[in-house]
């Protein structure tokens, strides 16, 4: 029934619901090398019985069981979510101290179609749509076999084959979107609709691999090549910008049409906060900025040296005098610029930030753009502000 590896060793993630001890009994007749891993969250009354039963079974059939007893307090935001890291972390851990190929995670058929149900509702700007059948979760491989069996199939399957099981009460309720999609729709659904609705899925997915194949050939953080794209192209573009910097990064569809309207503006400089992010608009380009992201820094440095940091490059080692630097400067400080610094052009002081606004420099860049102050506290040095800059071979200064 099971199309897996017999070389390889599995590790499967067992809650002692049907669909997981389904799989249980499947890799146990078939004959695979597997171990089982269980979260004991105690959220319900019922974990601890679940548990000490899975232990028994274990036991029973000479498979050996890894338990995560979770102890602490979860709280009630984002407790799924909390779950999903406890879970996932376990079994990362597992996997690298006892080489497992792949943790085996039961979910369904219905699940599949629960997801996707879910997705649309809430008009998700998904990676996937549904369940991907073999992802990698944590950098671990995941397989979900069972995905072609209804949950109805796995019940009977267990049933027929006197497997023992658990029922989870909280998921006979409707008070989450998820239970109501299952018991009002997924399960009332003929096996033509089934396949209706799976077909369905994998047309969405082939137009979703359609958008990321195209705006994965953008090469460029010009708003007017964002421009060109339909609405729905857009969105997934910007979320996709957006997970590079943070990997769950989230937008709705009515934050992402704001967005393209900022992108359409005359506006030289607009900014909008987006899930712990800022995206930027500056000068017909844009960037996410990390808002977590430090941006005050200050360097002192006593003699001519070499430093590499994540916000400059310097070595001035050798003659500094095309950095205005001279060996009465010292100690020298590079530092951040600030909102009221002056510098001395010409023999006339120019507030920086007019400076920053007649170079164009971007908006993100202006708190962390480095400056070079001599011992006395003058800003005598400002690295001028190039759009296309190419670092050049023994460059002694230069912005990161």
């Amino acid at each position: 029934m099971l199309n897996l590896n017999k070389k390889q060793k599995y590790l499967l993630a067992c809650s002692h619901g049907p669909d997981s001890m389904a799989l249980f009994y499947m890799l146990k007749e078939e004959g695979y090398k597997f171990a089982v891993a269980h979260v004991n969250y105690h959220l319900r009354e019922e974990s601890n019985l679940e548990q000490q039963q899975l232990e028994e079974y274990c036991a029973k059939t000479g498979v050996q069981l890894f338990v995560k007893d979770v102890d602490e307090y979860l709280g009630k935001n984002n407790l799924e979510e909390k779950c999903r890291v406890i879970r996932y972390s376990f079994f990362k851990d597992l996997v690298n101290q006892h080489g497992f190929d792949a943790v085996l995670v039961a979910h369904n058929q219905d699940d599949l179609i629960e997801t996707y149900l879910m997705q649309k509702r809430r008009q998700n700007l998904v990676q996937f749509f549904g369940i991907k059948e073999n992802p990698i979760i944590f950098d671990v491989k995941i397989i979900r076999p069972l995905l072609s069996y209804s949950k109805q199939d796995l019940l009977m399957f267990c049933n027929l084959n006197k497997v023992e099981y658990s029922i989870d009460k909280t998921n006979l309720e409707d008070v989450f979107l998820r239970n109501q999609i299952r018991h009002k729709i997924v399960e009332r659904m003929s096996k033509s609709d089934r396949v209706k609705i799976l077909k369905e899925i994998d047309d969405e997915n082939l137009k979703l691999a359609l958008i990321n194949e195209k705006i994965s050939k953008i090469n460029s953080n010009k708003c007017e090549e964002y421009n060109r794209l339909t609405d729905e192209e857009f969105l997934y573009a910007i979320v996709k910008l957006g997970r590079e910097l943070k990997p769950n990064f989230t937008m709705s569809r009515n934050q992402g049409l704001e967005i393209r309207k900022i992108f359409l503006s005359d506006k030289a400089n607009i900014s909008v906060n987006v899930d712990d992010l800022t995206l930027v608009k500056s000068y017909g380009s844009f960037q996410f900025v990390d808002q977590k992201i430090e941006t005050d820094f200050s360097f002192k440095i006593e003699k001519p040296s070499t430093l590499d940091t994540e916000y400059f490059y310097l070595d001035f080692t050798g003659d500094t005098s095309n950095r205005n630097v001279s060996k009465d400067d010292y100690p020298i400080t590079i530092r951040n610029a600030k909102p009221n610094d002056v510098y001395l052009i010409k023999g006339y002081e120019k507030q920086l930030r007019r400076l920053f606004i007649d170079w164009k420099v971007p908006v993100t860049l202006r708190k962390r753009w480095p400056v070079i102050v001599n011992k006395d506290g003058t800003i005598i040095y400002v690295p001028r502000y190039q759009k296309d800059f190419k670092k050049e071979d023994n460059c002694n200064f230069y912005v990161k």
